[in-house]
């Protein structure tokens, strides 16, 4: 069993409220465009790491007939989703530490999860070990568009996308490294955005929404160390290279 004490703003109610299981933006839609992108057939075996109660993991399986099966460090989320389906394919494991055979999957997803693992080189080089020869890797994610604001986003005392964010530069350079060759990258910001409405809809204003997800009287620092790193949301599709 896996134990720590972090405090995780996706595992809070807060945010659960607005998202449901999915727990990201662009939500189930964008895993589907992603999906049309790779063109994988139907019996595809397709790891989802950060899956969480594995909604995403429910969908693949069910409309796209992929062998899906996720991973989650969250011991919490992953029992919120065997409440809901016992039958799910769920482990707790670390995206740093795949249990699975080497080049045995014919897709990774990694949607709002890369940002959160403690060492995103070592989990890349797990990744590509993990993939065929072709097989794709599926990113979504928050990332940074000021670099200038990075460095105060690490100080933030949560666990939580924004606080991992990097800049598109450096996510690029980091798959390059991994022999990971990025077929293509899109700007989604327009899914932060919509997702950034829910919270206020729900919560009044995203720093009624940091206070509740956090217990943190400092609400509005926390935002505005947010807002000062202008962050943004992308969608990235990249492929091991053959060898």
């Amino acid at each position: 069993m896996i134990v720590d004490e972090r405090h995780r703003v996706y595992e809070q109610t807060a945010i659960r409220e607005v998202t449901g299981d999915v727990i990201r933006p662009g939500g189930l839609a964008l895993t589907d465009e992603a999906l049309a992108l790779c063109q994988l057939p139907a019996g595809a075996r397709v790891l989802d790491v950060g899956c969480g109660p594995g909604a995403t993991v429910e969908h693949l399986r069910a409309r796209h007939r992929l062998a899906a099966f996720g991973l989650d460090a969250s011991e919490l989320l992953l029992q919120s989703g065997k409440g809901r389906n016992m039958a799910l394919p769920l482990v707790q494991a670390q995206g740093e530490c795949l249990p699975v055979r080497d080049e045995s999957l014919d897709a990774v997803l990694a949607e709002c999860s890369l940002s959160l693992v403690m060492n995103i080189d070592q989990a890349l080089a797990e990744f590509r070990r993990a993939l065929k020869p072709g097989g794709y890797l599926v990113v979504s994610d928050v990332y940074a568009r000021n670099l200038d604001g990075i460095s105060a986003l690490r100080c933030l005392p949560f666990e939580s996308c924004v606080r991992g964010a990097t800049s598109q530069i450096e996510i690029v350079e980091r798959l390059c490294a991994h022999d990971l060759q990025i077929a293509t990258w899109q700007d989604r910001s327009d899914a932060l955005k919509q997702f950034a409405a829910q919270l206020i809809w729900t919560h009044g204003s995203l720093t009624q929404f940091w206070c509740r997800a956090t217990s943190n009287a400092n609400s509005v620092d926390i935002q505005q160390v947010i807002a000062q790193s202008q962050p943004g949301y992308f969608l990235l599709v990249a492929q091991k290279i053959r060898r």
